[in-house]
């Protein structure tokens, strides 16, 4: 089981964090074997291959842009903080192959939306357009993820979408606070702009995402309004944290 506590809220606890996250995993009983239908298999194959294949990346870049921050700042938890999140990027994309595999649905190379988001990361090549670009993939997951289970009734894929689910709201979480750290010493007008921006980016992505996963959305009975609706709440939760985050830090500082 894992454990209840707070949101972490410094790179050391971040840290402690992931640690103790890779020792307290869900249960996956992946001996039940193959179990989609052939509707949900035609439902949602595709788009579990593309969504695979976007958990799957090394995150290279992100990597050195957290070690000049690090060295920058000499925050060293925050980097071995990242190391753990990418590892459990790369532990939701292995899982989610191995599903594929059983189910007799081979794995993908590269996908036009998880070339759009790698492309986005790296436009300008800092750590916070990376980070920018990644909470907008890992708050639009958390919908995805949800309507997944619902899509299916395989007792594999359900318990695996329960399992990234867990750690997809935390990584929201981490993405957040560091953003929120790395936007705070701009100005009121500047950090409006960079906000509007951001959501410019995040209700495109949202659209896209609904246009090449449609089939296993509405699979899972989410429409396209529900699915919009869906979006912008979790993205208004990750969001009013930051500026409530960002409040705290300029009254401690003043």
């Amino acid at each position: 089981m894992q454990s209840t506590t707070l949101t972490p809220a410094t790179s050391a606890e971040w840290r402690a964090y992931f640690e103790r996250n890779r020792h307290e995993l869900l249960v996956i009983l992946w001996d039940l074997g193959s179990e989609l239908t052939g509707a949900e298999r035609w439902a949602v194959a595709r788009s579990v291959q593309e969504f695979q294949r976007g958990e799957s990346s090394e995150g290279r870049h992100l990597h050195c842009y957290a070690r000049q921050y690090a060295a920058a700042t000499g925050d060293w938890d925050y980097l071995r903080a990242l190391e753990l999140f990418i590892a459990e990027e790369q532990r939701h994309a292995r899982d989610l192959g191995r599903f594929l595999t059983i189910n007799g649905i081979p794995l993908v190379k590269a996908t036009f939306t998880d070339g759009v988001f790698r492309r986005l990361r790296n436009l300008i090549g800092t750590l916070e357009i990376s980070i920018a670009v990644l909470i907008t993939a890992e708050i639009i997951a958390e919908v995805y993820y949800a309507v997944l289970q619902r899509a299916t009734e395989s007792r594999v894929l359900r318990r695996l979408c329960d399992q990234i689910l867990r750690d997809e709201r935390r990584h929201v979480q981490f993405q957040a606070q560091q953003l929120s750290r790395l936007q705070s010493v701009r100005g009121r007008w500047p950090l409006r702009v960079t906000r509007l921006l951001q959501r410019g980016l995040f209700a495109g992505a949202c659209l896209v995402v609904w246009l090449f996963h449609r089939r296993a959305l509405l699979a899972g009975g989410s429409w396209f309004g529900s699915f919009w609706r869906d979006c912008w709440t979790c993205y208004g939760r990750a969001f009013d944290g930051m500026e409530k985050r960002e409040i705290a830090g300029k009254l401690l500082r003043a």
